[in-house]
């Protein structure tokens, strides 16, 4: 016998040098389609439910429209301008300026949204309750619910309409029941209503009513809706609204646009609105001091018996036709800068708009009223969305007290130059009154009394001259913005989207299945493919078992199973790594118990002695032997007994009968010092007697993973057979195999993975092709779906 048998030498590592495990950076596409294939029901389970609970989503989902509309809005910097109105600009006596960013915010103001919540009662909401899930009605409805008030503040509730015939029905709600009739006013929580009949009849047997506050229905509607402006070089707004009704969505967008645009024409008649009410309190003053002047010159007739006044004062008006002409001038527009003077310091004005149209003389003056009217209806509109004490609004008012002081000074400058002219006229006027004195004092006076009516007269006719331009303006305003595109709803709803859903169910059908095999390998604790192996230890795989009955042999000389044919391609693996020594000793050994080491070294022997071979099987798992039982053989002798030397040799080795040219030692009774009975001398000669007649020797041991012994027997082996089971050894196990391999305890060691399932198509070159035309095992439907499998992973290569 060698002596290197009894030594464990560096080189026995099967010719390579120790390396650590190299770890597999890539995906293998053949593991991955066998493993989906062999769970293929999965899939098909998965994708069925998937599939279904899309179709059942879109059958019951409630689908959502896209209502949209657009507007054109006059912006002077784009060039929005609205066909027609330059004809009516020139009787416009006001000038708006609006900008498309402003008006965006406009659309999309509470207070604008909430006038359309008020004006449809969308607060108030029908629903009737179908198989599945309840819908909303609009429109040809039975009857409707009209709320004469409505607290400012209420929580969402409802009420169930159940119609009893024709002229009552029944109301149910939180606070009970009630009976009443059509048309009837009812006090309910939330307010006052009226709920009355329709012409349309009724189709269910119960409605139910849902309100809720103005404010909240108001808040949601503005989050359905979406403004925008399709880009910078247009003047145009995009309008869209989410609804699940089409119809109810398209009234709703359409009564916002009417508002709206009824919004902007009530802005402009507000400040036409402001001047005529200003003209007709400055024409009630003038036309009483004007009646009064009149009645002056009457009474003034009458007492001096004058007849012919004209006559007698033609000279003198022709003397001073000129220069009264241009005082009655200067007069006129000093009494129109008081009056504006006095109105622009009337702190109740403050926040009326000033009237443009009486002054035209002045355009720095005009200029000034235009910048004050358009900054006091910005501030109007930013009041709509914001409070008083927002910063932009406090900006305004400074702005407005800016422009207003910036009035008062240039109506002042504007007054004291009249006054001069006036008073130039005046030194004229007097130096033709010295050339008159000759006048009676009579006509003199009568003269005077006649300035005052022409002066009063020009001032009516001046006032009423702009009460009917402002009237003229004001019936000519027109909204900032028209109407290009009413609402209109699209033919399909934009959710949910039929095709990605399903798409979606489909995927998930797949991607389920697929995560749960992923996470279960990912996160398995035992061994459950060959890349937990290769990936946790450098000890290379001999050979794979497959999954056995419960007989203790399956390696007879007839038989041709799969797992027969795993052993015989084990014996071939075995002869290349033992092909360099002539005596050849075996240790079979493990992790832990339970991984089939008394299986694999009884079934190797077998296999061994098949081939002619001289094979002897040691029972050598003194701590919990099990092959001599299951054989059928007696154990009260065996190697505890020779080592104490108690049986002989002789008696010690006996017919295994699996063969005749295997053998068998047992075990013989546990030992209560099994470790200290293999360190023996006997044990030694055991082994060098057994080299000499035999050409195999088959060691079971005991795992090494719990005693030392199978290091204890190690030298006296050639080789090592490590055993790995399939779903049931621990991957944190195989660091034992790892530092067996890397430390050179163990010879030639070598992994055989045991208890490999068919189904699984564990191995990556041992374990395909076993099965497949060796025997009767499986039924037709398994050889078929066993060959679609090959051909399929084939294919995949």
């Amino acid at each position: 016998m060698p002596e290197h048998i009894f030594t464990n030498h560096a080189a026995h590592l099967n010719g390579h040098e120790a390396r650590e495990p190299e770890k597999d950076g890539g995906i293998n596409p053949r593991y991955i389609l066998d493993t989906l294939m062999r769970h293929w029901y999965l899939f098909v389970i998965f994708i069925i439910m998937g599939v279904s609970a899309a179709w059942l989503y879109l059958r019951y989902a409630t689908p959502s429209y896209k209502i949209s509309a657009k507007v054109l809005v006059k912006d002077d910097q784009k060039g929005g301008d609205i066909p027609g109105q330059e004809i009516l600009q020139q009787l416009e006596v006001f000038s708006n300026k609006s900008s498309v960013d402003n008006e965006v915010e406009i659309l999309k103001s509470r207070t604008l949204m909430q006038k359309v919540v008020n004006n449809l009662q969308l607060n108030t909401s029908y629903f009737v309750d179908g198989r599945v899930k309840e819908s909303e009605q609009y429109g040809n409805l039975p009857f409707s619910l009209q709320w004469l008030s409505l607290n400012d503040t209420i929580n969402k509730t409802s009420y169930v309409i159940t119609p009893l015939g024709n002229d009552k029905f029944e109301l149910s709600g939180k606070k009970g029941t009630r009976t009443a009739a059509w048309n009837d006013t009812l006090h309910l929580q939330e307010g006052v209503a009226k709920i009355t009949r329709t012409e349309f009849p009724f189709t269910r047997s119960a409605y139910t009513v849902k309100v809720a506050s103005v404010d909240e229905t108001t808040a949601n509607y503005q989050l359905l809706l979406d403004v925008r402006i399709p880009n910078k070089q247009v003047s145009t707004i995009d309008l869209s609204l989410d609804a699940r009704i089409p119809e109810k969505g398209e009234k709703v967008l359409n009564n916002l646009l009417t508002t709206y645009l009824k919004a902007s024409v009530e802005d402009k008649n507000r400040i036409a609105d402001s001047t005529i009410a200003f003209i007709d309190n400055r024409l009630v003053i003038v036309t009483q001091e004007l009646s009064g002047v009149e009645k002056n010159i009457q009474q003034f007739k009458q007492d001096n018996e004058l007849a012919d006044i004209e006559s007698q004062s033609k000279l003198l008006v022709e003397g001073t036709g000129d220069a009264r002409k241009q005082l009655l001038e200067q007069q006129v527009q000093l009494n129109v800068v008081e009056s504006l003077e006095q109105y622009m310091r009337d702190t109740e004005n403050n926040k009326r708009v000033v009237p443009s149209s009486l002054i035209v003389q002045d355009p720095t003056f005009v200029g000034l009223v235009q910048r004050y009217n358009t900054l006091q209806l910005d501030r109007e509109r930013q009041l709509m969305s914001s409070t008083t004490t927002n910063p932009v609004v406090v900006n305004m008012d400074q702005q407005l007290a800016g422009i207003r002081s910036d009035l008062l000074s240039n109506l002042a400058s504007l007054k004291r130059g009249i006054q001069v002219g006036i008073e130039e006229q005046q030194k004229n006027a007097s130096a033709l009154n010295q050339k008159i004195r000759q006048v009676p004092a009579k006509e003199r006076v009568f003269l005077d009394i006649s300035r005052q009516q022409a002066i009063k007269q020009e001032l009516y006719l001046f006032l009423l001259k702009k009460r009917e331009e402002s009237a003229i303006s004001k019936t000519s305003n027109l909204a900032i913005a028209r109407i290009i595109d009413d609402a209109k709803s699209d033919a399909l709803p934009f959710k949910p989207k039929r095709i990605l859903i399903l798409l979606l169910g489909l995927v998930l059908g797949v991607a389920l299945p697929a995560g749960y095999l992923y996470m279960r390998e990912l996160l398995s604790r035992r061994i459950l493919n060959k890349l937990d192996i290769t990936s946790n230890t450098p000890v290379p795989v001999l050979a794979e078992i497959g999954h056995a009955s419960s007989n203790m042999i399956v390696t007879k000389a007839d038989s041709r199973t799969p797992v027969a044919e795993q052993f015989r391609a084990l014996r071939t693996n075995l002869q290349f790594v033992l092909s360099d020594i002539s005596n050849k000793a075996v240790i079979v050994t493990s992790s832990m118990g339970g991984e089939g080491k008394s299986f694999v070294s009884t079934n190797l022997a077998a296999i061994l002695a098949l081939s002619g071979k001289k094979v002897v099987l040691m029972e050598m798992d003194l701590r919990k032997p099990k092959i001599a039982e299951r054989l059928g053989l007696p154990n009260h002798e065996g190697f505890s007994t020779y080592a104490i030397g108690k049986t002989s040799m002789e008696a010690l080795i006996r017919p295994s009968g699996i063969h005749e040219n295997c053998w068998i030692i047992s075990s013989g009774p546990i030992p209560p010092n099994p470790t200290e009975l293999l360190l023996q001398q006997r044990t030694e000669a055991l082994f060098k007697e057994l080299n000499e007649r035999f050409d195999y020797i088959v060691i079971d041991s005991a795992p090494i993973g719990l005693v030392t012994d199978a290091q204890v027997l190690a030298r006296y082996a050639d080789a090592t057979l490590y055993l790995v089971r399939h779903g049931f050894t621990f991957k944190q196990q195989l660091q034992i195999s790892k530092d067996l391999y890397l430390q050179r305890k163990l010879p030639r060691i070598n992994i055989v993975i045991n208890d490999v399932k068919n189904k699984s198509a564990y191995g990556y070159g041992y374990g395909y092709g076993y099965g497949y035309g060796y025997g009767n095992e499986d039924a037709g439907g398994k050889r078929f779906l066993g060959k679609w499998r090959k051909r399929a992973v084939l294919d995949g290569k």
